[in-house]
């Protein structure tokens, strides 16, 4: 007689949801780092410098793809369960 679960399944699928996106932003600021090491690091080694950089702007581009498709199918979603209730 242990604890049922009761949670529906938008329920399940929101946890998943936060749990991927926490997963997201905790690579974001892995890569983050690791530019931010490699362009301190650089020693003004241009090609250093120029691979740091690449990585911090494809990292935020990613990170702006990945916000803007949940933002998006949020607000599709909110409204389309507005419209059937």
């Amino acid at each position: 007689y242990g604890a049922v679960n009761q949670y529906t399944l938008s329920e399940k699928i929101g946890k998943i949801i936060y749990v991927a996106l926490g997963l997201i932003g905790t690579i974001f600021l892995v890569l983050t780092i690791y530019a931010g090491f490699l362009w301190m690091t650089a020693g003004g080694e241009e090609e250093k410098v120029t691979k740091a950089k690449s990585i911090i702007a494809r990292s935020v581009i990613g990170l702006v793809i990945v916000l803007a498709a949940y933002s998006i199918t949020f607000f599709v979603m909110y409204y389309l369960a507005g419209a059937t209730t």
